[in-house]
């Protein structure tokens, strides 16, 4: 009887021994991918904010005051606008810009015009009236200024006391918004504040 308890006790030592390693093996293969796991969402997240700060600093701003023209009484007719880049920012081909004009009363998409560099926009259009100390490509580069007229083609939020915002959107950048409010008094070239 001690024979068989003997090796009852050996046999339960090797079980024990088994057992043991297969909960290492178990725990080593959840620690890799636990690890694995972290450093791919780790490597993620990095790229994320390299990307977003990427964009983030490089758009669009609002170069001097806006202005409104108006050619009938009541209401503005084409918007002015000059941007030029932040600083350190990549530059921005003006053929990828997008324009919308939101108001309380609607959201208009406004087409850029053809041809968009150096004449005047039709109704639900932008173009670059005015580059200053730019050279002849599309690309709006540091140090250069584009004065943009936007003419929308639905002026109801273009009217006294009226609010309204513009979003200039290059491609895979951020938009900048300005909004504005129409003053109680027109005039043919009026500042927008």
């Amino acid at each position: 009887m001690s024979t068989s308890n003997s090796s009852e006790a050996g046999f339960t030592g090797l079980e024990a021994a088994i057992v043991l390693m297969a909960f290492v093996v178990v725990a080593a293969t959840f620690a890799h991918v636990v690890l694995g796991t972290g450093f791919l969402f780790a490597g993620e997240s990095q790229s994320i904010v390299h990307q977003s700060v990427g964009q983030a600093g490089s758009g669009l701003i609002l170069a001097t005051s806006i202005h409104g023209i108006s050619s009938s009484p009541g209401r503005i007719d084409t918007i002015v606008i000059p941007v030029s880049l932040t600083a350190g920012s990549e530059p921005i081909d003006i053929n990828t810009v997008s324009i919308r004009l939101v108001g309380s009363a609607h959201i208009e998409e406004i087409y850029r015009n053809n041809p968009l560099v150096g004449a005047f926009p039709e109704d639900g259009h932008w173009s670059v009236m005015e580059r200053i100390n730019s050279d002849d490509d599309h690309l709006l580069e540091p140090g250069e200024r584009y004065i943009l007229y936007i003419r929308p083609m639905n002026r109801v939020d273009c009217r006294p006391y009226r609010t309204f915002a513009l979003e200039i959107k290059p491609a895979g950048r951020v938009a900048l918004r300005v909004e504005r409010t129409v003053p109680g008094s027109i005039t043919p070239l009026t500042r927008l504040e």
